[in-house]
């Protein structure tokens, strides 16, 4: 048997750089994800953290104060920042693969490399995925009801009474997503802040994450029909318009399977979903470290076997113990799984 050309140290780092690269690239909330407090997603990345390592995001409000006009004296008038802080802890989340064939030549090797690759990357940003979606869905504060168009608001109910109120005709509806808008731009509850827009090109926006079964019963609606054909060209390559079903009243409606779904709903039996209305910093992703990629041989070199992982942490903007940015949207959707 040939000598196979294990990686070497500068090799290693080189694949560990290219799985963190592509893993990036599959990431669906990539696209909502920005340094900024003005993301949906705010992304730090501390190359130099550890798993373990809380990492720390700073809340904004907007400022209320009228400031100062002409040439009167702005000095000893400043209006104070209020902020909150909320950390994010991080831990490594890994993977591996192992061959069980015979490494007899560099070309079988190099190829085993690419096919674990593929594979780690499609876990790590599932899981990504996984996670984030996991968080932002978890114990809303915010919700909000469909009621058969009618946009009632019920805003300060617990999640089982929410879903338990819901009917089989509490359907998603284009009132329901004006609401939900108006909503964020003036908070139901006292608590509540007001939810900040995602700005891009001038205009705001919110973001609206639909289960596929509700997408279904969104295009269904003659008046999202008749909306869509006279929907001009957005013309924008920004990631938040990439894929989105379209816009409505400044609302960009996105659809991922990830939506979290039970049969529980109406105080028995009925599907729904829970659907994601989000402004900016709705979440929060923290990574530390570099992307791990280590190689280990097995059967005196026979075979080989490699782990890839991020360190990473994940977690829903909250202020006060309320939900920052974002509101849970319960609807009765079609159930294609019946």
């Amino acid at each position: 048997m040939a000598d196979s050309n294990w990686a070497s140290g500068l090799q290693v780092s080189r694949w560990a750089k290219q799985l963190y690269y592509e893993t990036a690239k599959e990431i669906y909330f990539e696209k909502f994800m920005g340094d900024g407090s003005d993301s949906m997603i705010q992304a730090k990345h501390d190359l130099e953290g550890a798993a373990g390592k809380d990492v720390t995001f700073g809340l904004l409000t907007n400022l209320s104060g009228s400031g100062v006009s002409g040439d009167d004296s702005l000095e000893g008038n400043e209006e104070a920042m209020s902020t909150y802080s909320q950390t994010v802890s991080t831990a490594m989340k890994r993977n591996a693969v192992r061959d069980t064939g015979s490494f007899d030549n560099s070309k079988v090797l190099f190829d085993f490399r690419k096919e674990a690759m593929s594979v780690l990357k499609t876990w790590l940003a599932e899981k990504v995925d996984s996670d984030i979606f996991t968080s932002l869905a978890a114990s809303p504060t915010r919700t909000f009801r469909a009621d058969d168009g009618s946009s009632t608001v019920a805003a300060r109910s617990n999640e089982a009474s929410t879903a338990g109120s819901l009917t089989s005709a509490d359907s998603i509806s284009l009132a329901d997503v004006s609401a939900m808008k108006r909503l964020a731009q003036v908070p139901e509850g006292s608590s509540e802040l007001r939810m900040r827009p995602i700005r891009v090109e001038g205009k705001d926006h919110y973001v609206l994450l639909i289960h596929p079964e509700v997408a279904y019963d969104l295009t269904q609606l003659s008046e999202w029909q008749q909306a869509q054909r006279e929907a001009q060209s957005r013309g924008s390559d920004n990631p938040l318009f990439s894929g989105a079903l379209g816009v409505w009243d400044g609302v960009v409606i996105h659809a991922h399977e990830n939506i979290s779904q039970a049969d529980t709903g109406g105080g028995g039996s009925l599907h729904y979903s829970v659907n994601l209305f989000m402004g900016a910093q709705a979440g929060l992703y923290a990574r530390s470290g570099e992307p791990v990629w280590v190689e280990k041989t097995f059967d005196y070199g026979n075979q080989l076997g490699v782990a890839g992982g991020l360190i990473y942490g994940q977690a829903k903007a909250t202020f006060n113990s309320e939900d920052y940015a974002v509101i849970a949207y319960y609807t009765q959707n079609t159930d294609f799984t019946s």
